[in-house]
């Protein structure tokens, strides 16, 4: 069983360490100390802060292989959170942490963070034989998964398949599958006049920009496709026509056949708005910010899960996920990795909360990972 008092501990200060994305410096620093005592061969930050002007890169150690023949597993968390995440005051009422209500828990990911401390603990004190052991905790992961799609995949070495411990949902909960995801920019540009004395003059570029969002598709497409119409910027004042237009939206889909079909569909309606009004022009900015993943059910990483589970006495519960997260990007990097479920829910709000409960299995869940690599 793990040791409650120390993860208690462990989970109310990372919590109460600053480290809004771009800022994780001091919770890296608190990590590698962590990292050292648990006996890490190896402990390296990547470069990936400086690429994106933040103040620490991922942290990578490495757990040489106790005994032969046994897979290479990583083990992910992300150590920055969401703003609203400083001067965090943790709080535990029956069985449930808490902020004060004032800022954000940060259970996403540090509830993630501390169960893989907690495995390693356990792993270290019961002598546990295993492969040998990558752990990775990402910077940026809440703005766009940045830490990841920088990761320097050459200082973790060769690694089989992965976990990463950031999803909602208890014990035994698995997302095998996530979608892809594009971006998409439109600006159009038609022509300024003044609202009042010649308006006629004008191409008014809002309103071309209404008619193709009226005509784009947006929410739930069906069970793995979504997709959004974010923002919209343009104008300068109530008596000029605006010349300019910019609309920004999003695309997911477990299905990139469906994915390209739902953004050519966009990208059609905007084209169609556009050359309704001689003069008017459209540009189109397009990024493919993730590749979906979807991890079979006989593959070895989900064996292994499923014989974790087991073990532990928990149920598995095999998902999927319309969100975007470090697992995507991992698979891009030559391992496949599956999406664990650490008990948080409301995450990014005030009312954010996580179950002492969860959080305790949470780490034994990944001892026991670590574990049923032997049998």
């Amino acid at each position: 069983m793990v040791n409650k008092v120390r993860m208690k501990e462990t989970f109310c200060e990372l919590v109460s360490i600053y480290a809004a994305s771009k800022k994780e410096r001091e919770v890296c620093d608190y990590l590698k100390c962590k990292l050292k005592d648990l006996g890490a061969s190896i402990i390296v930050e990547d470069s990936a802060g400086e690429k994106t002007g933040g103040n620490s890169g991922n942290l990578i150690a490495i757990f040489p292989e106790t005994q032969e023949g046994l897979p290479s597993i990583a083990i992910t968390g992300h150590m920055d959170c969401v703003e609203k995440c400083k001067n965090i005051k943790p709080i535990l009422k029956d069985g449930v942490f808490r902020s004060d209500g004032t800022t954000v828990l940060g259970s996403d990911d540090k509830a993630g963070v501390t169960a893989i401390l907690e495995g390693l603990y356990q792993m270290k004190e019961k002598k546990t034989p295993h492969g040998k052991l990558t752990v990775i905790f990402t910077i940026q992961e809440e703005i766009g998964l940045m830490g990841s799609r920088y990761f320097d995949a050459t200082l973790a070495g060769d690694v089989d398949y992965g976990y990463t411990f950031d999803g909602d949902g208890e014990a035994g909960t698995v997302y095998n599958a996530g979608p892809s995801q594009y971006t998409m920019e439109y600006t159009i540009t038609g022509r300024a006049a003044h609202a009042g004395m010649e308006p006629e003059k004008g191409i008014n570029a809002i309103q071309i920009a209404g008619i193709a969002i009226a005509n784009s598709p947006t929410g739930k497409i069906d069970d793995e496709t979504t997709c959004n119409i974010g923002t919209i910027e343009g104008g300068l004042a109530t008596n000029i026509v605006p010349e300019t237009c910019i609309v920004h939206c999003e695309a997911r889909s477990r299905n990139n056949e469906k994915l390209e079909k739902t953004v050519e569909k966009i990208d059609n309606a905007f084209k169609n708005a556009t050359a309704k009004y001689k003069d008017a022009k459209l540009t189109i900015k397009k990024n493919k910010e993730y590749e979906a993943f979807n991890i079979k059910e006989d593959h070895e990483a989900m064996k292994l899960f499923a014989k974790a589970c087991k073990n532990g006495g928990y149920k598995l519960d095999i998902r999927q996920s319309n969100g975007g997260s470090d697992s995507n990007l991992f698979v891009t990097h030559g391992f496949e990795t599956l999406l664990v479920g650490v008990g948080m829910t409301d995450f990014h709000t005030n009312k954010e909360s996580l179950k002492e409960k969860d959080l305790y299995e949470a780490g034994d869940l990944v001892w026991q990972i670590i574990n049923a690599q032997t049998e």
